[in-house]
C-alpha cells in the first residue's frame, strides 16, 4: 500500500524520501530527476510503425495525431518575453451561460439523475448530450446556492489532478463536497469520439456511490472558466508583468530537445501536469492570394540539424510555457470561485506557484495533502460513501484535525501533526477491530447460552418462567449494542470501516 510522505511542499524535498506523488520509489528516482531524459539530437533507436512515430528516445506519438487541422494553426511571432494567448470560449459553452435558471435540486438528486442518464441513453449520443449538459448547468447552480447558506455553510474543495476518492480520503473527509472535472461533459463539448466518452463514463461509474451521495461532484470546468474568462485573462496578463514570478517559473522548467525529430518537451519540476510539446516547423510559402496574404506549409516531424541555431525557438517555447502555467493556475482559481470551492493542489510546484502569487489557501486541510494518512486514501468509493454518512464520527474526525493543527506554523509542521493523528487513528482502529471480534464472540454467545439455560430450567415452571429467561437473554445484549453505538461516534470508527474493505494493491 502506497503512502504519502509528510513533507513541506514549500521546502526542500529529501532525495532519499519516498516520492511525494505516492509512487513506491525514492524522490530522486521519480519526480526528483531534474534533468532531461535525452540530449539534443540524440539518436532515437526505435523504428516507427504504422501506428506511431517516435519523437525522442522515450516518447512516441500516434501517427494520426500529427495531422494538422484543415483550418490551419495560428502563426505566433516571438515577443521576447513570456506570453500566452487569451482564453478562447467555445460558443457552445458560452450559450450555456445564458441558459435559463432551473429549479435548484440537491447535489445527491443530481448525482442519481446523472446515472439515470447513463443507464437510459445507451448509444443515443444526442440524448446523452442533452442530459449531461442539463446536469452540468444544474450542478453549477446548486453549488452557487450552497454559497448563500449562512448557517452550516459547507466546505467545498476543487481539484483536477488526482483521483477524487483518494483525495477525499487523504483530506480526512474534511470537505462536505469535493469538486472534480466532469470529463464526460468535457469530452462531449470537445467533440471527442465515443470511446473517449465511454472511458469518462466508466470513471464516473467507479465513483458512483460518492457521486450519488453528493460528496464527489463532477463540475463543468469549461463552464466555470467561461463564466470568469475576463478575470482569468486579466490575472494572467498581470502575472506576466511580474519578473520575479516569470523568472521563477522559468527556473523550474526542464527542457528536452530539440530531439532527433525536431521536437521539444518542457516538463516542470515537481508537477503533475503532462509535459508540453512543440514541433519545429520549417515553413515555406505554399500560396499567396491577391491581398498579399500567404499560406504556409511544413512537413512534420523534421530531422535534427546540428548546424542549425535552435536557440530562438527554444526561448520562444520557454516563454510560452511560462505563460501557459500562469494561465492554467488562474483558470483553476477562477473555476473554484465560480463553483464556490477552494482550489486544493496536490502538486508541490503548484503550491509554490500559488504561494508566490499570494493565493495559497490558508485552510487547515491543505496540510493533509502532504501528510502520510494510512487506510482512508486506499478505501473503495462505496466504503468512503458509507464513512461519509457517519455524521457524528466525521464531525469527531474534523474536530481532531482542527485540534492537531492549532500549533502548526506552516504546511510542513501541519503535515507532521496530521501524520501523527493518522497513525494514532489507524492504531485505534486496529484495537477496535480486535475488540469487535472479541465482543462478537462473548457479548452475544454468553448471554445467549445463559438465557437458553434459564429457559430450559424454567420450562418446568411454565410460560412465565420461559419468558423471564428470554428477556434475560435479550437484556444481556443491551451493553453490546450500547458499546457499538458509542464507538460509531468516534473518528477511529471511520478508519475501522476503511480497513476492512481496502482496495487491493493501492
Amino acid at each position: 500500500m502506497a503512502h504519502f510522505i509528510a513533507m513541506d511542499p514549500l521546502g526542500n524535498l529529501g532525495r532519499n524520501n519516498r516520492c511525494w506523488c505516492g509512487e513506491p520509489r525514492k524522490y530522486k528516482a521519480c519526480h526528483g530527476r531534474h534533468y532531461p531524459p535525452s540530449t539534443p539530437g540524440q539518436p532515437i533507436g526505435h523504428p516507427d510503425d504504422e501506428d506511431r512515430v517516435w519523437l525522442s528516445p522515450t516518447t512516441a506519438m500516434a501517427r494520426n495525431a500529427l495531422r494538422q487541422p484543415s483550418t490551419g494553426i495560428p502563426y505566433v511571432l516571438p515577443l521576447g518575453r513570456p506570453q500566452t494567448r487569451p482564453i478562447d470560449v467555445d460558443p457552445a459553452v458560452q450559450a450555456l451561460l445564458d441558459a435559463p435558471r432551473l429549479t435548484t435540486q440537491p447535489l445527491p438528486v443530481l448525482g442519481k439523475h446523472r446515472f439515470e442518464v447513463f443507464d437510459h441513453t445507451g448509444h443515443d449520443r444526442a440524448a446523452l448530450t442533452d442530459g449531461i449538459v442539463g446536469i452540468a448547468v444544474a450542478v453549477a447552480q446548486a453549488l452557487t446556492e450552497l454559497n448563500f447558506q449562512h448557517e452550516h455553510r459547507p466546505t467545498i474543495l476543487w481539484n483536477d489532478e488526482v483521483d477524487a476518492d483518494r483525495l477525499l480520503g487523504q483530506t480526512l473527509l474534511f470537505a462536505d463536497h469535493v469538486c472534480v472535472p466532469d470529463h464526460v461533459f468535457a469530452a462531449i463539448i470537445a467533440g471527442r469520439d465515443d470511446n473517449a466518452i465511454h472511458d469518462a463514463i466508466a470513471e464516473q461509474r467507479r465513483l458512483r456511490p460518492l457521486i450519488e451521495a453528493g460528496v464527489i461532484v463532477p463540475v463543468p470546468e469549461a463552464l466555470g472558466i467561461a463564466a470568469r474568462v475576463d478575470a482569468a485573462n486579466t490575472l494572467t496578463q498581470r502575472d506576466l508583468q511580474r519578473r520575479d514570478l516569470t523568472d521563477w517559473i522559468r527556473s523550474q522548467l526542464i527542457v528536452e530537445g530539440p530531439t532527433a525529430r525536431e521536437a521539444m518537451f518542457i516538463n516542470t519540476i515537481d508537477d503533475r501536469d503532462s509535459p508540453q510539446m512543440w514541433l519545429y516547423s520549417r515553413q515555406t510559402v505554399f500560396d499567396e492570394d491577391s491581398d498579399g496574404r500567404s499560406t504556409f506549409t511544413s512537413r512534420l516531424p523534421g530531422m535534427y540539424d546540428p548546424a542549425h541555431d535552435y536557440e530562438p525557438w527554444k526561448q520562444q517555447n520557454l516563454d510560452k510555457a511560462v505563460g501557459w502555467h500562469l494561465r492554467r493556475a488562474n483558470e483553476r482559481l477562477v473555476t473554484g470561485e465560480v463553483f464556490t470551492a477552494d482550489y486544493l493542489t496536490t502538486s508541490p510546484f503548484q503550491a509554490r506557484l500559488l504561494a508566490r502569487k499570494g493565493v495559497l489557501p490558508d485552510q487547515p486541510i491543505h496540510a493533509a495533502v502532504w501528510a502520510d494518512i494510512p487506510i482512508l486514501p486506499t478505501a473503495d468509493p462505496a466504503t468512503l460513501a458509507r464513512a461519509a454518512a457517519e455524521e457524528e464520527a466525521v464531525e469527531d474526525l474534523r474536530q481532531k484535525v482542527r485540534n492537531a493543527l492549532r500549533g502548526a506554523r506552516d504546511l510542513g509542521t501541519g503535515a507532521d501533526a496530521l501524520t501523527a493523528l493518522g497513525e494514532e487513528l489507524a492504531h485505534a482502529s486496529r484495537q477496535l477491530q480486535r475488540t469487535v471480534r472479541t465482543e462478537r464472540r462473548w457479548k452475544v454467545m454468553v448471554p445467549a447460552v445463559t438465557g437458553l439455560g434459564a429457559i430450559a430450567l424454567g420450562a418446568a415452571g411454565g410460560l412465565p418462567a420461559i419468558a423471564s429467561g428470554a428477556l434475560g437473554a435479550a437484556g444481556g445484549l443491551v451493553p453490546y449494542f450500547a458499546d457499538r453505538s458509542g464507538r460509531r461516534r468516534n473518528a477511529a470508527y471511520l478508519f475501522y470501516l476503511a480497513s476492512r474493505t481496502r482496495r487491493p494493491g493501492r
